[in-house]
């Protein structure tokens, strides 16, 4: 059974790579979409696909890092749409190398974007998500892009996995803690993804390796179109021949 009125979503990480094409998938479905990244000419290109698409786009700059910013944009989401009904937190970075090369700073920058920012954007956004299941079981949806890595160990990468076990955790303990007012929380785990993660460029990849992320994007929007009673708590991608 679809919602009764258009969702608005969230989606962090939007001006490149798999946010970029999640918003994208929104933006097809009637939906509102706030674009949050660090980068303002991305995400106006971003929104303009968005609102190609036939949704609304409304644009936030913000470092995931920040609190109070992403505390504002909620603020700006209330008064441009009503509220929140789905958070999509995607915004994530890790540089490739043995741990005894990465700085102190590098470490904070990992586990800060990729766990912290998380759990800050899930308890700021709580709030709206069980209103939005107050008014529709179902409505409010949490889905966090993690990794396969965050069921699984790889060297060279190590606060990056560490945070990616960290988030797979948090999310399950999230998911138990709200699905019996309404609110789903899916956990994404793709492997590799043909984006610019890591240094790549999206489009340098051959797919039988890498995800191609509009196909990814598509397992998101499948994920939050279930009917209300159904939940996709993990979802695991690989492309055919990654070796894991």
């Amino acid at each position: 059974m679809p919602f009764a009125a258009p969702r608005t979503a969230l989606v962090t990480g939007a001006s490149r790579g798999l946010g970029r094409h999640v918003a994208r998938r929104f933006g097809a479905a009637g939906m509102n979409v706030v674009l949050c990244a660090r980068t303002d000419a991305d995400l106006h290109a971003a929104a303009d696909e968005v609102r190609d698409a036939g949704g609304t786009p409304l644009i936030h700059r913000l470092d995931v890092r920040d609190r109070a910013a992403f505390e504002t944009c909620l603020a700006r989401t209330r008064d441009a749409f009503g509220g929140l009904d789905i958070l999509i937190c995607n915004a994530g970075l890790s540089p490739y190398k043995p741990l005894a090369e990465w700085s102190a700073a590098e470490i904070d920058e990992v586990l800060d974007v990729n766990l912290r920012a998380v759990v800050h954007q899930c308890h700021a956004a709580l709030p709206d998500l069980l209103a939005a299941s107050g008014r529709e079981t179902g409505r409010g949806h949490v889905v966090i892009v993690a990794s396969d890595v965050g069921r699984r160990a790889v060297p060279n990468m190590g606060p990056y996995v560490a945070a990616k076990h960290g988030v797979v955790g948090f999310a399950g303990s999230l998911l138990r803690e709200v699905k019996g007012r309404g609110v789903r929380v899916t956990t994404l785990l793709p492997g590799v993804i043909d984006t610019h993660f890591g240094g790549g460029a999206e489009g340098t990849r051959d797919e039988s390796w890498a995800l191609r992320p509009d196909a990814l994007a598509a397992t998101v929007a499948w994920a939050v179109e279930q009917p209300p009673h159904i939940v996709l708590d993990e979802i695991t991608v690989h492309p055919m021949q990654q070796d894991f």
